[in-house]
């Protein structure tokens, strides 16, 4: 379906690409790659809690064409989300909304953001046929694989949430990310969307802006910029962020004020207020991103109704998720990768919990260099004790503290044996774990229930 004031457009795509495809070789490529993944995804269904790229990558070596292909038949095409953090949050959030509307999403559920984990997704949702159901496309991308999602596939609009130093054997410096982040923008074909408080995308949008793409921004109110420091903020540590740089631009959706998970929003001259489901003051930020964005996708939906839809969504794959355990206590996982993700963790979370492990892993999908922990504002942890650290890195996360005279109880690498452990200290529990970290532990909470969500008020 397509809504009156929805953009709706072919895809464009460079001269020689694969998305310029004829139509016939766009069908067979659609025909052929759906049933190549398909079969690797049946051939590979008994592998315990992983392949879920592999399909992708068969088929993206195999049938290059298949991403244009599928995209290709979406009446109002893709939009990206990338950026540091806040990507699978942001991103299903907007997928939410829009579903909301009465469109059919097509998107990257489970957070694999880079161009095989999107080919997997889109392998799974179309059918035998090769025919992709939806009217739109709204997927995660990884700001380091954005620049060569955008080269197959044009899309129609591009939300930037933020630049911050990350995985350093990745990336290389955070110019090199905001580099990255912009070749997406640029190629946007209807508009960007992107963070007004973020020097880096700020100065990247009015160049985007100056070429002629419309460019629409999201932000916090000045009041709230402490709360919510800049990357340069990010390495002073225990230095107070500083109060925002007045603006020259106009925010279209601002968080205007915060409480206990509850947001006040400015929205096309209106405000309005909402109880989000999703714990963490950054998550906040996250729905104005979100609100931002689905305002350009779905212009007649009504700003109350996506606002007042914000508090019916859920925390995304261990973004913030509760579990209760089997003596009944609550244990609440949250995914921290980087020094920006690590403190507003911290500072979201941390609070009276009784019990806290923190679990990091040097895998290559976390980046193998860790040195970006020495970056992180721990001054949230002060007088607090750590129950337990784990993972390959659990050491080196023990040092860390310990040079903040943040006191851990233990070391415990293997991350089965130091969940037990956590597990049979009484109270509220709180486990904050880096990429691969999170998967194995999300895995072995999958037997308990999650904690019921309390309706908004």
């Amino acid at each position: 379906m397509t809504s009156p004031g929805v953009i709706s457009r072919p895809n464009e795509a460079p001269a020689g690409s694969s998305a310029a495809a004829t139509p016939r070789r766009a069908r067979r490529d659609a025909l052929l790659g759906t049933w190549l993944g398909k079969a690797v995804r049946l051939a590979t269904a008994w592998r315990r809690g992983g392949g879920h790229a592999l399909p992708g990558l068969v088929v993206e070596r195999l049938v290059p064409g298949y991403l244009a292909a599928l995209i290709g038949q979406l009446p109002e095409g893709v939009a990206v989300v990338t950026g540091t953090n806040g990507k699978t949050t942001t991103t299903k959030m907007v997928v939410e909304l829009l579903e909301a509307t009465g469109r059919t999403v097509v998107t990257n559920p489970t957070g694999s953001n880079l161009t095989r984990g999107i080919v997997s997704s889109l392998v799974r949702q179309a059918d035998w046929r090769g025919r992709l159901p939806g009217d739109v496309a709204v997927f995660e991308v990884d700001e380091a694989y954005a620049s060569r999602f955008v080269r197959v596939v044009r899309p129609q609009w591009v939300l930037a949430l933020n630049v911050s130093r990350d995985q350093l054997d990745r990336f290389g410096e955070v110019d090199t990310v905001a580099r990255l982040v912009g070749d997406a923008m640029r190629a946007a074909t209807a508009g960007v969307v992107t963070n007004a408080d973020d020097p880096r995308l700020l100065a990247l949008a009015k160049d985007v802006a100056r070429a002629g793409t419309p460019v629409h921004y999201f932000g916090v109110a000045p009041e709230l910029a402490p709360l919510f420091p800049r990357d340069d903020e990010l390495v002073q540590v225990g230095v107070a962020p500083v109060a925002a740089p007045p603006r020259d631009v106009s925010p279209s959706v601002e968080l205007a004020e915060i409480g206990d998970q509850e947001g006040t929003y400015r929205v096309g001259g209106e405000t309005y207020r909402t109880r989000l489901r999703l714990s963490g003051r950054h998550n906040l930020q996250n729905a104005a991103a979100a609100l931002a964005l689905v305002r350009r996708l779905a212009p007649s939906a009504g700003d109350a109704a996506l606002v007042e839809g914000l508090g019916r969504i859920e925390p995304a794959f261990g973004r913030g998720q509760s579990f209760v355990l089997a003596d009944g206590s609550e244990l609440r996982l949250v995914l921290v990768k980087n020094p920006a993700g690590f403190r507003q963790g911290l500072a979201s979370y941390v609070g009276d919990e009784p019990a806290i492990m923190i679990a990091i892993n040097d895998a290559v999908p976390d980046g193998r260099d860790v040195s970006w922990l020495w970056d992180v504002d721990v001054s949230a942890l002060d007088g607090r004790t750590i129950d337990l650290t784990s993972g390959t890195r659990g050491a080196d996360m023990a040092l860390r503290l310990g040079y903040s005279d943040v006191t851990v109880r233990s070391v415990e690498p293997d991350l089965d044996r130091a969940l037990r452990r956590l597990a049979e200290i009484p109270g509220r529990k709180l486990v904050l774990a880096n990429y691969t970290a999170m998967l194995h532990l999300h895995a072995a909470l999958r037997p308990y229930a999650a904690a019921p969500t309390k309706e908004p008020a």
